[in-house]
């Protein structure tokens, strides 16, 4: 459910960025907060003169209460610009409570973000508060002050640098026009791109959304990363013992996609956890992936559906699981469901050894890609895919 959802005639709002939301899992991350700030950096693709925030206590069984939040133009390490803090409210309260299992909006915030330049969010949590609802694994740092420093803009007092964001889930912009497209990546750690350069913005929504904007900066777009660690089309994190790992894909569309304010396309790479995790067999995942392409379609979106990368020795690989991808993929090549395809397996192989990655794509775990890789995946994208207007 989301709460206090503001409408605009006039105006829209889009989604300019976005973190999908797990359980959490205290072997990984900070399991509590108390008279702490928490400062989280986020990375926008959309801009505007105003914005919200949205946050999340989905799995969360008490309410989450920030005594203070601020938003702020962000600098480095924890640092933010002189003079751009503004007061976060909701419902016109300084407090900002989050009740079990919601999520919702803030107030609109007077804020101009525009090209190159990333967010803090600074939350204050006041009393004892117990971690339910995160997004483990951004290549972002977040920074831990003592006491309630939303306000700071020197970064002396975050002398505590963590991983994850903590209910912060999105953030919109209001836009003008009638002519915008908001892209969902829905995928799992590559989509995620939890291998890339930490603080770096080398994922490759990023990086697609950079080729995006370079062709035509005067279009609204923006490309939401809605990846998750261990995700799998089929099967929830817990059910293979991986908390972080989320609900399925099938099962989040709802929030995850469908939620966002302007949403007109999907990117979707799923396939290979349900191979190496759930066991999975080819029938069963294609029949996963034509679910969720109708009930996108249902919704009058666009779906395009990734072709799965290679992962020849990574952990979970085996001869029978790459006839499962094999098989996977030669549906996606010829199927008719999607509304198109992108050869990102192409894009990430080893021509001399197929199936596995590049050597100078791979960030050594045979899975996942590092900086290049990314890049060799946002580059192999069609631009002309998303660059019609009508």
């Amino acid at each position: 459910m989301i709460m206090n959802e503001q409408k605009h005639f006039d105006n829209h709002w889009m989604g300019s960025w976005f973190a999908s939301q797990t359980y959490f899992d205290g072997k990984f991350a900070e399991e509590r907060f108390k008279d702490q700030t928490i400062r989280m950096i986020i990375h926008p693709h959309a801009f505007g003169s105003k914005i919200r925030l949205k946050f999340s206590n989905l799995y969360g069984s008490e309410p989450v209460v920030f005594g203070k939040v601020t938003a702020a133009l962000s600098t480095k390490d924890g640092g933010i610009v002189s003079e751009t803090g503004r007061q976060v409210t909701l419902n016109g309260q300084c407090a900002v409570v989050i009740p079990a299992g919601e999520e919702i909006y803030t107030d609109p915030v007077d804020l101009q973000v525009n090209d190159h330049v990333d967010v803090a969010v600074s939350v204050y949590v006041p009393e004892l508060t117990r971690t339910s609802t995160w997004h483990f694994s951004p290549p972002r740092s977040t920074y831990v002050a003592e006491g309630d420093h939303t306000d700071d803009s020197s970064a002396e007092f975050f002398q505590k640098k963590i991983h994850s964001y903590y209910w912060l889930s999105g953030m919109e912009v209001l836009t003008q026009g009638e002519h915008f497209r908001v892209i969902v990546a829905l995928g799992d750690s590559i989509t995620e791109g939890s291998t890339s350069t930490q603080d770096a913005n080398h994922r490759w929504p990023d990086i697609f959304f950079k080729r995006l904007h370079r062709e035509n900066p005067a279009y609204p777009i923006s490309v939401l990363n809605a990846g998750i660690v261990g995700n799998q089309i089929l099967k929830n994190g817990l059910e293979v013992g991986l908390p972080m790992g989320g609900e399925s894909a099938l099962s989040r569309l709802d929030r995850d996609i469908f939620s966002h304010s302007g949403i007109t396309d999907v990117i979707f790479l799923e396939g290979i956890n349900d191979i190496g995790l759930g066991n999975a067999t080819a029938d069963q995942i294609i029949g996963g992936m034509k679910k969720l392409a109708a009930k996108v379609h249902e919704r009058g979106l666009r779906i395009f559906a990734g072709m799965l990368p290679p992962f020849g020795g990574a952990p979970y690989y085996s001869d029978e699981k790459e006839l499962t991808r094999q098989e996977v993929n030669r549906w996606i090549r010829t199927n008719e469901v999607f509304d198109g395809i992108i050869d990102f397996n192409n894009a990430l192989a080893d021509p001399q050894r197929p199936e596995q990655l590049l050597p100078d794509y791979d960030f050594g775990d045979h899975l996942h890609p590092c900086d290049a890789g990314f890049k060799a995946l946002a580059d192999c994208i069609p631009l002309s895919l998303f660059m019609d207007k009508t």
